[in-house]
C-alpha cells in the first residue's frame, strides 16, 4: 500500500513539472494580451540559468501588427515584465528585458530606469552592468558585451531562425512565432523551450481587503 501511494506521488509530481516546464503550443498559453481574431506567440529566453529562464506569453489582434507592438503591449499587460528600448534614427533596439518572478510588486534595477506605468522605459543609454536588484529576478541588458537576438517562426512545428529586420518591421501573421533571446558575449542561440508566463494570482493583501469588503457588505445586509 505504501509503495502504491508512493508511485501514485511520484506520477503526480512527474505530471506536474511536465505539465509547467513544457509550453510548446497555442493551447499551452496561459497568458495573453490584447484582443483580435489573429494569435501570435511570443518567447523570451534569459539564458541566465535561473528558474523558468524562457517564458511565453500570447497576442492577439485584428488588422495590422509588428513584433515590436506586440512585445510592446505583452509587457504592458504583464505587471511583471519590463523593458527598456532604445529610439534611435534608424529604429527602436530593444535593451534590456526583465520580470519579476516572485511577483514581489517591487521591481528594480541598478542602476535605476524610470519604468512607466506600462513597464516601459525609453532613452539611449544602454548599461551592459545593469542587473536586477532582487537577484531571484531576470533582467539582462546589452550593447557592447552581449544583445538581444530576435528569432521567428512562422508555425509551432518550425525551426526558429534568426530575424533579419528588427521588431519593428516584422509584419505579424496569425499563427506566427516571434523569440528574443539573449545572447551572452554576441553569442546568439535559439529560444529554448518556454515555460508558460502565468496569469498571477491575488496576493494575500487583496484577498484580505476582499474579505473585509464582504463582512462589511454582510453587516450592512443584516443592518
Amino acid at each position: 500500500m505504501k509503495r502504491d501511494t508512493l508511485l501514485l506521488a511520484v506520477c503526480v509530481a512527474m505530471a506536474a513539472w511536465t505539465a509547467a516546464g513544457t509550453a510548446a503550443t497555442f493551447d499551452d498559453v496561459q497568458y495573453w494580451a490584447g484582443s483580435g481574431a489573429n494569435r501570435a506567440a511570443l518567447v523570451i529566453d534569459w539564458n541566465d540559468g535561473k528558474s523558468a529562464e524562457s517564458l511565453l506569453w500570447g497576442y492577439r489582434w485584428d488588422g495590422a501588427a509588428t513584433g515590436q507592438e506586440m512585445l510592446e503591449a505583452v509587457v504592458k499587460a504583464d505587471s511583471r515584465l519590463f523593458a527598456h528600448f532604445g529610439s534611435y534614427g534608424w529604429g527602436t533596439a530593444v535593451l534590456g528585458i526583465g520580470y519579476d518572478v516572485d511577483s514581489s510588486g517591487g521591481f528594480t534595477v541598478s542602476p535605476s530606469l524610470a519604468f512607466d506605468g506600462g513597464g516601459i522605459v525609453v532613452d539611449t543609454h544602454p548599461d551592459d552592468v545593469r542587473a536586477a536588484v532582487d537577484a531571484a529576478d531576470h533582467w539582462l541588458e546589452g550593447w557592447n558585451n552581449g544583445f538581444w537576438a530576435y528569432y521567428l517562426k512562422n508555425s509551432t512545428t518550425e525551426d526558429w531562425t534568426s530575424a533579419m529586420t528588427g521588431a519593428g518591421e516584422r509584419a505579424l501573421a496569425d499563427g506566427v512565432w516571434d523569440g528574443f533571446s539573449f545572447a551572452p558575449g554576441f553569442v546568439s542561440s535559439a529560444p529554448s523551450e518556454p515555460a508558460p508566463a502565468m496569469v498571477p494570482e491575488p496576493g494575500v493583501v487583496s484577498l484580505l481587503a476582499l474579505g473585509v469588503l464582504a463582512i462589511v457588505c454582510v453587516r450592512r445586509r443584516h443592518s
